[in-house]
């Protein structure tokens, strides 16, 4: 795992940048994004990269640690406002465009070499001014957070909770209800000249939430025990491991060449939202073969995080503090109820 990690980390690879300079306006029910289309890697490297962040967040390559919630598909999967989602944006970028401009507008160009030249003047930059719909967008986080979650219980394979796995699964098929609307929307959008590639990097049709919705079924289905239905009924955990191959193999990643290394990546044209980021990496925690993705125990948190190391039950120290003291609290409180019971007995037969 130790030496993956740090090859990846190692490995050069493109930026994934939606745009750089991101400002976002709320109007009305939807977002209105604009960013400056980022020219060459030097913009690139400066412009907050959404893969770059995940490699770096989950590598211990040069003495790091993995970053706990700092990744920014766990910031995204664990935001609880709006206000955090919009936030979100502003650093990445839309999720999923529902319409999508350019406009040309001046931009401050400053050349500054100090005791040498200091030159500023105005350039027209190419920009995106793309709509992001806030109900689209808290739709997008139910799907992935309950995606995550999946994950994470899977993950814990015969120990995994197959309530938990059901109610994921009915989750995730609730929201994405609107990917095949939205994958035409996209092609339209493309055919009418926006973007660089002529089709959409992911492909998700009616069929494909059909079979979403077959394993909903089969992960909520109550089991008799019956050797035969064991034997030909699909289990819940297989259900759920279906759901997520179900998603991920939406968003086909590309293999080519980067400088001298050949990579696995997403597609890396996203003018149509950042989503086919935000499941390369669902699909990259998915097919780890350790644990990956935890739900802190701390009853009052129940966050995602990274787990860091083997049997990780909390995302913090203070959450294992707090819910440890929770416990030791109530088991105290059951003990001194129970001896307060015993002394009033003993009082009663004297």
């Amino acid at each position: 795992m130790m030496t993956f990690v740090e090859r990846y980390l190692r490995e050069p690879y493109p930026n994934f940048v939606w745009a750089k300079d991101i400002s976002v306006t709320v109007c009305g029910d939807e977002l209105e994004v604009s960013g400056t289309i980022v020219l060459d890697e030097e913009e690139g490297r400066a412009a907050p990269d959404f893969l770059r962040e995940y490699r770096q967040a989950i590598s211990r390559y040069g003495g790091q640690k993995r970053q706990g919630k700092s990744s920014p598909h766990i910031q995204f999967a664990n935001a609880e406002t709006d206000e955090e989602l919009i936030k979100f944006v502003q650093r990445f970028g839309p999720i999923i465009v529902s319409s999508l401009r350019t406009e040309e507008r001046p931009t401050p160009y400053v050349i500054d070499v100090p005791g040498v030249v200091h030159y500023e003047h105005s350039v027209d930059r190419t920009v995106l001014v793309a709509r992001q719909v806030l109900a689209e967008l808290r739709s997008e986080h139910r799907a992935y957070r309950a995606a995550l979650n999946l994950v994470a219980e899977l993950q814990r394979n015969k120990d995994a909770d197959t309530h938990k796995i059901a109610e994921n699964v009915s989750a995730i098929v609730t929201n994405i209800s609107k990917w095949p609307e939205q994958w035409e929307r996209e092609r339209q959008l493309r055919n009418g000249g926006l973007g660089f590639a002529s089709q959409p990097a992911w492909l998700f049709q009616q069929e494909n939430l059909e079979h979403l919705e077959t394993y909903e079924y089969y992960a909520s289905r109550e089991r008799t025990g019956d050797p035969w239905e064991r034997a030909v009924v699909m289990d819940p955990i297989t259900a759920g491991h279906h759901s997520i191959c179900e998603l991920v193999n939406a968003f086909s990643s590309q293999v080519y060449p980067w400088g001298k290394t050949p990579i696995e990546a997403p597609h890396w044209d996203l003018t149509g939202g950042i989503r086919p980021v935000l499941y390369y990496i669902l699909r990259r925690e998915y097919l780890l073969k350790t644990r990956t993705v935890g739900i802190c125990r701390n009853t009052d948190c129940r966050q995602l995080f990274e787990i860091e190391r083997f049997g990780q039950e909390f995302c913090s120290e203070e959450c294992s503090r707090l819910q440890r003291q929770r416990e030791y609290w109530k088991k105290r409180g059951k003990n001194l109820r129970k001896r307060r019971a015993n002394a009033r007995k003993l009082r009663r037969r004297s």
